[in-house]
């Protein structure tokens, strides 16, 4: 079991806070070690004591993006630094259930699980009677619309081990008992066929018609109406689709609101690598894009121009960015790089270009940040002129230049000004010798002069009222990233 949660029960129980571990107790090991979601029940008069537990163990608030809030129910994530692990409890003050979607049944059945508890290791979980009676309830409302049956169909195999996990002969004859006390309204035969039907299984049609009348019997309990209940599914649906889309499985969002992080640094320094860790790690909760500002897409202005360019390149072979760049640091004293202005008016115009398509990519950024999500940069433009990813064009002004280039370098100066600085920039380093080495065991080899230049003009990134933060990745890879995820988590 991690840390972090062995200390959460510990502390729950010596200040005497009533929970337990409400759902799905079948696969409690996976969830002890973090695996899946920690679903806590807990008493509402213990809320406070509760919430002050959770924020002294540096978990932190998290809602559900895209749709609206469940009442009574909320989110807390902390980072257990031992495994590096996002835990994620789920904290109910009711029973909030039904529908995956809209959960639209408030069961007033609080004090059946809490009254019913025993103990699972570290944690309290509800007896097995208790439990059944929840999960057939649940389940059965899952299969009442369309839009949950297809969720449910994703994991009916687990439903069914579920199901048999819980249904002994003994738990069958507690439940009927718990029924009868806290539901004294709902047709027990209709429980008993509702749950023969998920031991079965019954025919997915019988299953649909016993979900049907299930929630016929719960209707007093809805939050909502028929109606409105279907329309807040269809909305949550598109929604966590949308999520699910970008790779994100919960969609969560921390109270804190979004970020823009920058990963830095010189060629085969790790960057690709560690971002995809990154994204996995964060995305399994959290709302998680990833952008490549060094590579950004086209925009409507600069698609067609950006067709054209692999021709452009193969014609004027000696125009081409990379070789143009070579060519002018080569020629430039260290007092004057930031003032030649000497280039290529090809060279000129894809700057110009490049600095456009970065300004959209990174102000969607930041506008996709403001409303939640994590935003993974693969490089970032740094305040300096003439880092590998910022302005190339020299001085607007320089006095040498013609009318044309001075303007090419304004655009370009300008475009660069209006990009938002990142919220955090994580610089990675490691020596020339073993970014070399990377290159050349990497499936696409760049030139080596190439990975020099690169090192060389990363050397002195600047990010102006950015908190930047230096890694080097010369080292075990998860030593690597331990240390990231401590320096993300921060920052968050």
């Amino acid at each position: 079991m991690l840390s972090t949660l062995s200390l959460l029960f510990e502390r729950l129980d010596a200040r005497n806070v009533r929970y337990c571990h409400w759902k799905s107790n079948w696969v409690l090991a996976e969830t002890l070690a973090a695996e899946t979601d920690i679903d806590l029940l807990v008493k509402r008069e213990d809320a406070q004591v509760f919430r002050s537990i959770i924020e002294g163990l540096g978990f932190r608030p998290a809602i559900e993006a895209g749709v609206p809030p469940f009442p009574s129910v909320e989110h807390h994530l902390a980072l257990d630094e031992a495994e590096g692990a996002i835990v994620h409890v789920h904290a109910y003050y009711r029973v909030i259930s039904g529908e995956s979607l809209t959960k639209n049944y408030r069961l007033p059945l609080e004090e059946m699980l809490l009254a019913n508890v025993t103990r699972a290791g570290p944690v309290n979980v509800p007896q097995k009677g208790a439990e059944l009676v929840i999960f057939v309830l649940r389940m059965s409302l899952k299969h009442a619309t369309l839009a949950e049956l297809a969720l449910l169909l994703r994991g009916w195999d687990d439903v069914r081990l579920e199901a048999s996990w819980l249904a002994t002969d003994e738990a069958r004859d507690e439940a009927r008992e718990l029924l009868a006390a806290w539901l004294p309204s709902f047709d027990a035969d209709l429980f008993d066929q509702a749950l023969a039907s998920l031991l079965g299984p019954a025919a997915l049609w019988r299953r649909v018609v016993l979900g049907r009348r299930v929630r016929r019997e719960l209707r007093q309990f809805a939050r909502r109406g028929r109606l409105r209940a279907w329309a807040a599914g269809v909305h949550a649906f598109t929604g966590r689709a949308i999520y699910r889309a970008r790779g994100t499985r919960k969609g969560l969002t921390l109270g804190e609101g979004g970020a823009v992080i920058a990963f830095v640094g010189a060629e085969a320094t790790g960057k690709s690598t560690v971002l995809a860790e990154m994204e996995c790690w964060l995305g399994r909760y959290l709302t998680v894009q990833r952008v490549h500002a060094g590579k950004p897409p086209s925009t409507p202005l600069t698609f067609l121009p950006n067709l054209l360019l692999p021709l452009l390149r193969s014609m004027l072979p000696h125009q081409r960015s990379t070789r143009v760049a070579e060519r002018r640091h080569s020629a430039e004293a260290p007092s004057s790089a930031s003032s030649n202005g000497d280039f290529p008016l090809l060279f000129g115009l894809r700057s110009v270009l490049l600095a456009h398509d970065r300004k959209v990519l990174l102000t969607r950024a930041f506008a996709s940040a403001v409303n939640g999500s994590i935003v993974l940069c693969d490089r970032y433009p740094s305040a300096g002129r003439g880092g590998p990813d910022g302005a190339q064009l020299g001085s607007p002004g320089a006095s040498h230049q013609g009318r044309l280039r001075r303007w090419l370098a304004r655009r370009e100066s300008r475009l660069y000004r209006m990009i938002v600085p990142p919220d955090l920039a994580i610089y990675l380093s490691a020596p020339l010798e073993t970014t070399l080495e990377r290159n050349r065991n990497r499936e696409k080899v760049e030139p080596e002069e190439y990975v020099r230049l690169r090192h060389e003009r990363s050397s002195n990134l600047r990010f102006e009222g950015v908190p930047v933060r230096r890694v080097a990745t010369d080292r075990p890879l998860d030593e690597v990233l331990a240390e990231i995820r401590r320096v993300v988590w921060e920052a968050l």
